[in-house]
């Protein structure tokens, strides 16, 4: 079979439907998508609300809790502790299927009026994870997103196992005592590193690996004492640092100001690709067969379009923060093993044979439900014999083709198109589609989406970010007692939460790192970090390389794909030109 061409039913772009994709359509019992494969990763992400928080009451058990639903939200919210208790079964909310309605509409009544966990999290958590979301199996993680098997976390997201004692980092796996640590793995007592792994007692490194006491330096492999690229004696390199005064606030600044030039001088590696066959994507490691993928698992094959997969993903597609699944496609946040669950949403401990389903764990054979725990031939939450639910699955199917939901702006969502935003119960500026493709409020509510205007803070700060003290020796336990005004002021794009408090613990450990204290609020930070990160999206382009030394003559003609876009300055190697260059 060849491959096939459509224009996106959002963006109206061409792309591509390639010859082994039908294949997995057909073996899944889907149709081929008839949006893009970035449009159908907004459409996901405009469900997925991280980082804003609310305060409610547990509709269960009155008790004061944090959710990641907005009070005016009206639908049932429940702390973690009831919704994961024995106590209720979902099959209450249950409906008979109406074949007067489009599925999607009796779908979001269903919806709303079963209840939701007020967070993201698992049971395995420990103490200390009340305010973080999309949580699993840690504890001490505060102010923290994304979070998977880590300890004494703090103000930060995709933390992504084995993680402790790390503040202010994104996107990490295996680090103990660092900070501002960005796409890095496996390094110890380190600060502002990016891209980097294996290293330990090392600052404001980019693309480095398996260095010992470095410093502003950047593509070193197996290096000590290192400093702005050049190899110093121990007294010499110990000197050099103590005279940066990096303890201090001044200091720091002007450290960051050199790091952010170096890296962008630095040679970069079109994708971090370790041990892998037959791979497009970007910071995967042994694995093969995967196409357009970010941050995969070790172990992962035969997959496309894949976002911060947790876990293994086999035989899949158009996955984001999946767990360990196989033959699944469109699912989103996903946990603790999977199999065939489709166009759904966070769904795991073991689910199989599920189509869009929301929030089910340890289900399997069921169709547009919510909320179920160790269910079987459900729909709409409705208990059915096998023969009836497979009969009557078939009839909605088509039911989803003859009346097709069609939403505010035109876009049509047979059977086989994921939910429309306008289920979501996030606006898009809650959500992390607003990081990834950064829309104003008029733009976001053209296109279809729904928008929360930013609320007034209640804050009062006592004490302005500026007049904190420069180094961190001269700051006493007051500190945790002052509201601390960030100098962003409530600013929209990074979504400032206008104030901010020094705890105690986060106190500690800038004094055992000695590092001053942060001017910005976390909120701030997150979107200071997020420069090291590019977005989900992949262009072609040729190296940049023009070292005739490297085997080519001018300019070298590799091609690749990489999520490096063509307007940036930096230059992008091709993997043979990198490793000639920094090997």
């Amino acid at each position: 079979m060849q491959a096939e061409t459509k224009k996106c039913g959002f963006c109206d772009k061409i792309f591509e439907i390639f010859p082994e994709d039908f294949a997995f359509y057909k073996k899944i019992g889907v149709p081929t998508p008839s949006w893009c494969p970035h449009c159908r990763f907004i459409r996901k992400m405009a469900f997925i609300n991280e980082r804003f928080l609310y305060k409610r009451t547990c509709e269960q058990c009155k008790a004061p809790i944090i959710s990641m639903y907005h009070p005016d939200l009206l639908l049932p919210v429940w702390c973690v502790k009831c919704y994961m208790g024995d106590s209720w079964d979902a099959r209450d909310s249950a409906r008979e299927y109406n074949f007067s309605k489009t599925f999607f509409e009796q779908f979001k009544e269903l919806k709303y009026n079963t209840p939701h966990r007020t967070l993201d999290q698992n049971e395995r958590n420990g103490e200390g994870c009340e305010y973080s979301n999309l949580c699993y199996s840690s504890k001490d993680i505060y102010l923290c997103f994304n979070v998977i098997t880590c300890e004494h976390i703090k103000y930060s997201s995709h933390v992504m196992k084995r993680n402790q004692n790390c503040v202010d980092c994104l996107t990490i796996t295996a680090n103990d005592r660092g900070y501002e640590l960005a796409q890095s793995s496996s390094n110890f007592n380190s600060t502002f590193l990016v891209d980097s792994d294996q290293c330990v007692e090392s600052n404001f490194l980019y693309d480095c690996s398996n260095c010992v006491n470095c410093f502003m330096s950047s593509n070193l492999r197996n290096k000590s004492y290192f400093f702005r690229n050049k190899q110093l004696s121990r007294e010499e390199y110990m000197n050099a640092i103590s005279a940066l005064k990096l303890e201090t606030y001044s200091g720091q600044v002007k450290a960051k100001e050199e790091f952010n030039q170096i890296a962008k001088k630095a040679i970069h590696r079109y994708a971090h690709i370790k041990n892998s066959v037959n791979v497009v994507g970007d910071f995967i490691e042994n694995s093969k067969n995967l196409y357009q993928c970010y941050f995969s698992a070790s172990g992962s094959e035969n997959s496309k379009y894949t976002y911060l997969g947790g876990g293994v993903s086999k035989d899949s597609q158009d996955l984001i923060y999946s767990g360990r699944v196989e033959e699944c496609y469109e699912f989103t946040l996903g946990g603790r093993g999977g199999s065939r669950i489709l166009l759904s949403f966070s769904c795991g401990g073991g689910s199989k044979n599920l189509f869009y389903c929301d929030s089910c764990r340890g289900c399997s054979d069921c169709f547009g439900c919510v909320s179920l725990s160790k269910k079987q031939y459900c729909i709409l939450n409705k208990q059915y014999t096998k023969e009836e639910y497979t009969e009557l699955i078939e009839k909605i199917k088509k039911h989803m083709d003859d009346m097709v939901y069609i939403d505010a702006v035109g876009h049509k969502y047979p059977f086989g198109e994921c939910f429309s935003t306008e289920l979501s119960p996030f606006a898009y500026n809650e959500t992390i589609a607003y990081e990834e493709k950064p829309l104003s409020k008029e733009e976001a509510i053209f296109a279809g989406y729904k928008w929360r205007d930013t609320e007034p803070k209640l804050y009062t700060p006592t004490i302005k970010a500026g007049d904190l003290p420069d180094s961190i020796d001269d700051v006493s336990d007051k500190i945790c007692k002052e509201v601390i005004e960030c100098p962003s002021k409530g600013k929209v794009e990074t979504q400032c939460v206008s104030a901010y408090k020094i705890v105690p613990d986060e106190l500690s450990f800038y004094r055992q790192m000695k590092l001053p204290l942060p001017r910005l609020c976390p909120n701030c930070r997150y979107h200071e970090r997020l420069v090291w990160k590019n977005p989900f999206y992949f262009y072609k382009r040729q190296c940049m390389c023009d070292i005739s030394a490297h085997g080519h003559d001018k300019k070298c003609s590799s091609e690749f794909e990489t999520m490096y876009s063509p307007d940036r300055e930096e230059l992008i190697y091709c993997d043979q030109c990198y490793k000639k260059e920094v090997y």
